[in-house]
């Protein structure tokens, strides 16, 4: 019995990290259950013992990263300081995520089939959670300093694809140019989306009006 409730957890975590590394190279759609299976070394039933089935695995794998993220939020936007202040504390944390979780990431955010309204619930509930939070730490303090309003389903995507672009572009920019992915280190990238977020949220553009955007 021992040796069996050793077996499982590792088996568990080696079909998770193979449907991770299949799901962002392939695609869930392009990815079979026999060659996960096969690849992570286990048994098929295995995969439907631990997940359900393939889309169980990916919401396994949504959730796993997205409650991270919103843990991320949670902590730096709400946290002590002032609106930039948090703001780029958000941006490093998540863009130091981002890299470390590159595949899930990937997943996340390209694995949503509008024609599934299963997956498409469950992304939205944790998207919903990621809008009150930056409505509430950010939208509305930026109000209240600048008049303006951004609306948190336009600024909570927009934040995430723009922290999010370095990695899911990253190979096609490598065909562009080799060692474009290296050129700028993660330090830089952070300090580069700083600025542009900062002068779009806080500063002189967006608070000249219309006329700017």
């Amino acid at each position: 019995m021992s040796d069996k409730k050793q077996h499982k957890p590792n088996s568990k975590e080696r079909i998770l990290q193979t449907a991770i590394s299949l799901f962002a190279s392939k695609g869930f759609a392009e990815t079979g259950m026999r060659e996960l299976a096969a690849e992570a070394e286990v048994n098929l039933s295995m995969v439907n013992y631990f997940f359900g089935s393939k889309k169980g695995l990916l919401k396994e794998i949504l959730d796993g990263f997205l409650s991270q993220y919103l843990a991320i939020a949670r902590e730096n936007l709400a946290g002590k300081g002032d609106l930039q202040s948090r703001l780029k504390r958000f941006i490093a944390a998540s863009v130091n995520y981002f890299e470390a979780e590159r595949n899930s990431l990937i997943i996340t955010i390209s694995e949503l089939p509008h024609d599934d309204p299963e997956i498409v619930e469950h992304k939205a509930a944790w998207a919903g959670q990621m809008v009150e939070i930056v409505n509430r730490e950010l939208c509305k303090p930026h109000t209240a300093e600048t008049g303006q309003y951004i609306p948190p389903t336009c600024l909570a995507p927009m934040l995430t694809s723009l922290m999010a672009s370095r990695f899911l572009f990253g190979p096609l920019m490598e065909e562009v140019k080799a060692g474009s992915s290296k050129a700028v280190s993660t330090e830089d990238y952070t300090k580069m989306l700083v600025g542009i977020l900062l002068q779009g949220i806080t500063g002189a553009d967006i608070k000249s009006g219309e006329r700017n955007i």
